[in-house]
């Protein structure tokens, strides 16, 4: 049946109201059976990924116990136009872990750069790495889209060389997704950046350059070698691997949580704005600090991570 009139529309999916294709009772019978036939095989993970007007009652559903999904891929952070301590808050609190296991993302090929979203030119270095070292601290599996590891910004791909068919249908009316879809820039060098000798599908940013992985990775300090640090810490802490979660401040720009196991509690702390802060002292001893954060202020887009007693 037709959708009621009103609201931002731009494709048929939006015209109709979703009655009887989706949100079908007998989906979660479905997911054990399919569970049952991936399990057979080993090793496997499961992922769901559900849209609608019911999402989240639905990924719950889809994930619990031990014989539907592994898990559900949450969209909170992919269209949010801030980064923000409620916004991380309202997703512990939707995913406590009665609720299952969750998986989150901040960027992918539906959305725009989160770079792009959350950080004007002059924070995008310190902003990449504050939410680089949050992803990592999140419950739940995490997924890195292509570039972001490089801090690759959202590319303005003019209308004649678009590619994405929903956005050349409704131009202007939908944003195109090819700016988060461009080449991985290899190389500072070269034809395209090194991604082809061919012309690509998309052209490389213009300011993807100086982002390149071969400039990334001859230096030491780079966004590239700071996420394999995030990623490694994450690895060989299990609190951070596998723990429970739980808000201990959220204000407009101080955002704190602790991540716990039996055997380890790290203490997360996160300047999730442009202003210095003063903050509470902790007697933790400090795993990783991004930007100028100590034991009482933290600068502009900081962030640290304390083990403590």
């Amino acid at each position: 049946p037709p959708a009621a009139r009103g609201g931002k529309r731009s494709r048929p999916f939006d015209f109709q109201q979703h009655v009887y294709n989706q949100s079908h009772p007998d989906i979660a019978a479905f997911l054990e059976r399919l569970r049952a036939l991936t399990d057979s095989y080993g090793g496997r993970f499961t992922l769901a990924e559900v849209g609608g007007d019911h999402a989240l009652g639905e990924m719950q559903a889809f994930t619990a116990g031990d014989r539907r999904l592994n898990s559900a891929y949450g969209f909170d952070f992919l269209y949010a136009d801030q980064l923000t301590a409620e916004l991380v808050t309202r997703v512990a609190r939707n995913w406590p872990e009665e609720a299952g296991w969750p998986t989150w993302a901040f960027e992918n090929h539906d959305a725009p750069r989160a770079i792009s979203r959350w950080a004007d030119d002059h924070d995008r270095d310190r902003v990449a790495r504050v939410k680089m070292l949050l992803l990592c601290s999140l419950r739940g599996s995490i997924i890195l889209y292509q570039g972001e590891e490089l801090g690759l910004p959202q590319v303005d791909v003019p209308f004649d060389q678009l590619q994405d068919p929903e956005a050349i249908a409704n131009w202007p009316l939908t944003l195109s997704r090819d700016g988060a879809r461009t080449p991985m820039p290899w190389t500072s060098e070269g034809t395209n950046l090194g991604f082809s000798t061919a012309r690509p599908w998309l052209p490389a940013g213009e300011d993807h350059a100086r982002l390149a992985i071969a400039e990334q990775q001859a230096t030491r300090d780079s966004l590239l070698n700071f996420t394999r640090t995030c990623l490694q810490l994450r690895s060989v802490h299990p609190a951070l691997h596998h723990g429970s979660l739980r808000i201990r401040e959220a204000g407009e720009q101080l955002l704190v949580f602790d991540r716990e196991v039996a055997g380890e509690r790290l203490r997360c702390s996160f300047n999730l704005s442009a202003s210095a802060i003063e903050v509470p002292h902790t007697d933790g001893s400090e795993l990783i600090s991004v930007g100028e954060a100590d034991a009482t202020r933290f600068a502009p887009w900081s962030a640290i991570i304390e083990k403590l007693d």
